[in-house]
């Protein structure tokens, strides 16, 4: 049978290669799993969840198993009879060898019981020819003349990932699966008061989102000195802290030291100044020493210095999430991010367009929230009424078609001496999958620490609700 082996490859699934290497392929395992259909056709609803027809090395068993799937799917039975007659509507039943190389396969079953098996030992070797297919296309890629180092690796890196993401198991899920694991999640919500998805340290908000969840981009917007950056470092340390997820928190605006500082700040609700200039007084010394001990044991990564183009940083991602396991990502704040280096003759609302889809399409990939913050457009210092709108995303409308959630904060008493300062508005201007609204916030401008407040029916007059989750 071996010498038949060239002569039966399938289109993309070369036995000899051009170079003269045997690409991996098992014609015995492949062999057993067809005869075995064939006289067990019970053990395809297992072997569908297994294998597709681009597993099959061998040109004459991907037809067979084709033929098969079609069989299946019209509702006819499979055995040698009605396989035969299927390819022979294919015009493919001579590359099996006719229905002599069916009789052959049927004569020549093994044990079903190990048909199961032999598809696992099918499915490895056709990822070992993937993945030696990949690193052919990459090689090609990076011997292409017009060839771009940062596009190449991040298309390399991606297909590599999704390579180690792959599965044996089918994504499908009948319903009599489905609908018991839904129950089971709500029930759990129910008694124990947990998030769908993270959880953001403003309880109000976390009512209304159900928590952030896999696969959103969620923008985070506000007007310079407004506050967004504290929000968002706060829901970081929260998230790790609460799950234990890796959290990892970009920014192309802060150093370390700043970002650190304001956390601690934060976290035992002292002034931020104070704590940098060394001027604490003996009983913020314990809270601070144990508020920096918890820190330190938390899974939040900062980077003050994130690759500059969406291209590269997605790269990076995918590299921390190969691992560990990625609860958040945060990028503070998008308009600082450049497009991939090919975007340099376009305008920088379609360059900010390009980052914002890239962030959703790795939200999606990774299957995780990613919160980036993004400045708003000077138009709302024009108006009367200076409540931010969606329109006034600052540099591209792609913000709001591809954000999952969109938030804003607003604090009046920024423009107005009559609203006191620590007063805020947390605004959830857009949420695909829940209600819009406004949550009253209560900002310690020396701290830095946010918490949810009560907002009067009027839009103003805020008292502190208690209720806020405290960072430790």
């Amino acid at each position: 049978m071996k010498e038949r082996a060239v002569a039966n490859k399938a289109p993309g699934h070369d036995t000899k290669a051009r170079t003269g290497t045997y690409m991996p392929i098992d014609e015995m395992a492949e062999r057993s799993v067809i005869s075995g259909l064939l006289t067990s056709p019970e053990s395809y609803l297992d072997v569908s969840l297994i294998l597709s027809v681009e597993d099959f090395g061998l040109v004459a068993m991907a037809n067979i198993y084709r033929a098969i799937q079609i069989c299946d799917n019209t509702g006819r039975p499979f055995d040698q009879v009605t396989v035969g007659d299927e390819l022979k509507r294919q015009r493919q039943l001579t590359s099996v060898g006719g229905h002599d190389g069916l009789g052959a396969l049927v004569a020549g079953a093994t044990l079903v019981d190990n048909i199961l098996a032999h598809a696992d030992v099918v499915l490895e070797k056709a990822r070992l020819r993937r993945l030696i297919s990949a690193g052919r296309a990459i090689t090609s890629d990076g011997l292409a003349p017009e060839a771009v180092g940062a596009a190449v690796l991040e298309r390399a890196e991606k297909v590599i990932f999704d390579l180690g993401k792959a599965k044996s198991e089918s994504s499908l899920v009948p319903m009599s699966q489905a609908v018991p694991l839904l129950m089971k999640e709500i029930a759990q919500i129910r008694d124990s008061s947990a998030l769908l998805g993270m959880p953001t340290s403003i309880p109000r908000l976390d009512e209304m989102t159900a928590g952030l969840q896999g696969g959103q981009l969620v923008i985070l917007a506000a007007r310079p000195g407004v506050g967004k950056s504290a929000l968002a470092l706060q829901m970081a340390v929260h998230m790790a802290r609460v799950t234990a997820k890796t959290v990892i928190f970009n920014s192309y605006e802060m150093s370390k030291p700043e970002l650190t500082i304001r956390m601690l700040s934060s976290a035992i609700d002292f002034d931020g100044h104070r704590l940098r200039s060394g001027d604490i007084p003996d009983e913020v010394q314990r809270p601070m020493a144990v508020a920096a001990e918890k820190m330190a044991e938390l899974p939040l990564f900062i980077d003050d210095n994130p690759p500059l183009t969406i291209t590269s940083f997605r790269s990076a991602m995918r590299r921390m999430a190969a691992r560990c396991e990625l609860g958040a990502i945060f990028v503070d704040y998008l308009q600082l991010m450049q497009g991939d280096g090919r975007t340099r003759d376009v305008n920088r609302t379609q360059e900010v367009g390009d980052i914002s889809r890239g962030l959703k399409l790795l939200a999606t990939e990774l299957h995780i929230p990613i919160i980036a913050l993004s400045q708003l457009s000077r138009a709302v210092e024009s108006r009367i009424n200076k409540r931010p709108m969606l329109s006034d995303l600052r540099e591209s409308g792609s913000l709001e078609q591809d954000a999952n959630v969109v938030l804003f904060i607003y604090r009046e008493g920024l423009y107005s001496p009559m609203a006191p300062a620590e007063e805020g508005e947390l605004i959830i201007a857009k949420q695909r999958s829940g209600p819009v609204g406004t949550i009253g916030l209560h900002v310690s401008g020396s701290s830095s620490r946010i918490t949810q407040a009560e907002l009067a029916p009027q839009g103003r007059g805020y008292a502190n609700s208690g209720n806020s989750r405290e960072p430790f």
